[in-house]
This record gives structure tokens, sequence and C-alpha cells, in this order.
């Protein structure tokens, strides 16, 4: 129907094209997104489309717009004031969002669920039902860091097969709505907690991890199928969860809804495969690029601090990129990347003191002290900085 790098050469032409990265590869989703209009990732700088928009039923203009938006992304990480005021320089463009909304409003609801498109019950020995909280907040219950997604429930699970599909409720009323589903996840009976918010980290409690990979959350609009509390046990109210073989034949709808979601996911923490990949500013002149990974936050300062490594590996590109990965929850590789810069720092104090902090986040006291002899009095001594050190020296 449309061609999208039709639309994104005329968009470019007309309205915005980066001037610090190439042209993107634009192409329509896989799946029939819904609560997205699209979206722009730096790390392979591509834009995807819902290919729910390739229909007569939406404008030429309208599609653009969506195209205009993720092309700013390019340059705009957030949706920040500078980004809508760019934003709004293409004609029309809050009435195409609300003519996109209505459209994807109605195209959802009549989104037929008619084909199998994963297996997430393949190998899978239980089918664990956990009620999570935050009801439309949902998302709040799974916290991405250090690699995996942690959830909090009340849910005091045991004695679950390692090979389980665990699907993730909230209570509605009379009714639960599937909101999420993990494969293979590790149950905790007693409640669990990292407590870094003292070096610098997050402060949260769960009872359920997984593999980023393995998680697979809604957006609150897509959420929409639901189970009458009647057809489970009345144990799944007050304990929080049951469990069922996976041949059950009370859950094979469950599954086959699950198999056969099409609406697009909503995308918590850093793929393990996009962690290493370098974000292609490479043409840029070397301080440009520096300017760039040090305003750079979140995933992206990751990608822009990788291409700069890519440059020039040396202290200033190793803990710029072990500060990045900090940033982005990622506390294990940040810890072993502070260590590389502390090797070629020559006892520099800001190494120091930062490998201080990720030494409290990862226990590892032996060296934790060691760095503490060597910081220079002369450094500034913050909060986080205090709070790592006592903890150390316990």
């Amino acid at each position: 129907m449309y061609d999208l790098d039709k639309i994104l050469d005329e968009v470019r032409t007309k309205y915005y094209a980066s001037k610090i990265l190439p042209r993107p590869n634009i192409l329509w989703s896989d799946e029939h997104w819904t609560a997205i209009n699209g979206k722009y990732d730096l790390y392979n700088n591509q834009i995807t489309v819902s290919r729910a928009f390739n229909s007569n039923d939406i404008s030429y203009e309208a599609l653009a717009s969506v195209v205009y938006h993720e092309s700013l992304h390019q340059d705009f990480a957030d949706h920040d004031r500078k980004f809508m005021l760019r934003a709004n320089r293409f004609p029309n463009y809050n009435t195409y969002a609300k003519e996109l909304d209505e459209y994807l409003s109605d195209y959802s609801l009549n989104l037929k669920y008619d084909k199998i498109i994963a297996d997430y019950s393949k190998g899978k020995n239980e089918v664990a039902f956990v009620i999570i909280p935050y009801l439309e907040d949902f998302q709040n219950a799974f916290t991405f860091y250090d690699g995996n997604i942690y959830i909090d429930t009340e849910a005091q699970v045991s004695n679950v097969s390692k090979s389980n599909l665990t699907i993730f409720l909230v209570d509605n009323g009379k009714k639960y709505h599937i909101v999420a589903w993990a494969e293979n996840v590790e149950f905790f009976k007693e409640q669990k907690q990292i407590l870094h918010g003292d070096f610098g980290g997050l402060d949260f409690s769960y009872r359920i991890s997984a593999l980023r990979d393995n998680v697979k959350i809604l957006f609150d609009t897509t959420c929409t199928y639901a189970i009458w509390k009647n057809a489970f046990p009345a144990s799944l109210e007050t304990d929080k969860f049951c469990v069922y073989n996976i041949g059950a034949d009370l859950i094979q709808e469950d599954i086959k809804y699950i198999n056969s979601y099409c609406e697009g996911f909503y995308e918590l923490g850093m793929a393990p495969f996009a962690i290493g990949i370098a974000a292609p500013y490479e043409q840029l002149p070397y301080k440009e690029l520096y300017a760039i990974a040090v305003n750079e936050a979140g995933f992206r300062g990751i990608w822009a601090a990788n291409a700069l490594c890519k440059i020039d590996l040396n202290y200033d590109t190793l803990f710029n990129r072990a500060d990045a990965l900090r940033d982005s929850g990622l506390i294990t590789l940040a810890y072993n990347e502070m260590k590389k810069a502390y090797s070629l720092a020559n006892k520099n104090p800001n190494c120091t003191a930062e490998l201080i902090k990720l030494c409290a986040m990862v226990s590892d006291f032996s060296l934790g002290n060691q760095l503490i002899k060597e910081l220079s009095g002369s450094i500034a001594v913050d909060e986080y900085l205090a709070n790592s050190i006592a903890h150390l020296q316990k």
C-alpha cells in the first residue's frame, strides 16, 4: 500500500533530516502495534512503523507525520519541550495525532487474533497464574536491573517447575486481566530486596525474577483479555497464585490467547544483543562524538559511548561507557568496565570514587577497601560515596 522509503525521503527533504546521523532504515512492524505509532532505534538507526497504518483508511499526510516524529528521535531522545516544539512544525501535527489515535483504538477493537505467532508453552511443564499489584499501573510491578526483570507480588509461590510459563494478572473486580507473561521464571517464597539507593542505584522488592528477554509486558491499552474470577479456584484471590499442569483443558484458551497476541509489547530494559552495539556516529569528529556520548542518557548513552570506544579506547571513553552502563541499571557490566578504566586512570580520584560505589553495589569488599585506602583526601565526598565507604568498611 504505502511506500515508507518514499515518505521518509520526502520528510527528510521537506521537514527534517539529522545532521549527525545518516538516513535511517525504515520498515513496517511485524506485529499490529496499536499502543504506539512507531519507534526509532538508535543502535541500528532504524524507524519501525505500525503495520496497522498500511491502509487506505490512513491519509498519506497522517502517515508522514509518524515518519517525521520518529525521524526527530534521531536527535531527540525524549518527548521534552525541545522535541515537541520541533514536532509541531509539521503541518497539522496535532490534528493527525488525534486521527491516528482514534484509528488505532478502532483497529484494536476489531483486530482478530486468528494466527498463532508464538509458542510460549513449548517445553514447559506447568503454568502459574500470579496476581500483581498496581492495577492500571501494573507496569510498576516490573523492574529492569542488571540484565534481569524483577517482579513485585504478594504471592509466595513455591514448588513450581523451573520449566514454567507464568501469566501475570491484575484483579479488576469480577475479572482478572492478563497483563504480562514470562518463561522459566525463578520464584522466591520470601520477599527479596535490592538496596542500592544509598550508593546511587535503585531500591526495590521482588519475589520473582526472570531473564529480560523471557518477559513480555503488555501496554495498558492492549490488556483486554479478561477471565471471570469463578474460572479459577477461590484460593487465587487469597494466595495470589495458582498452578496448573501445562496440558490442563481449563487454561488452553488462555495459552492460545498469549500465543496469538499481536499488538506489541512494552519494552523494559535493554536486550542483551544490543548492549555492545555502537550507534552509527563513526563519521563524526571525535570532539563532537565525545560531547554527544557525555550528554546522552540511558541506553542511547551506551550506544554513543560504544561508538566513542570504537574510535579511541582510552581512560575517558571507558569511564564514559561505565557511567552509561550504570545509568542504565547494568551494574555488573558497569563495575567491570569501570575496573578497565581504573587500570588506565593512574589513580584518578574520580574514577576511584566511582569504582568504590560500584564495589558497594556488587559487594566486592576486597577491592572496595583497597580503593578506599588509595582515595585522595582532596576529593569531595558526596553522599553516595560516603554511604559506599561505610558499607564496605562494615
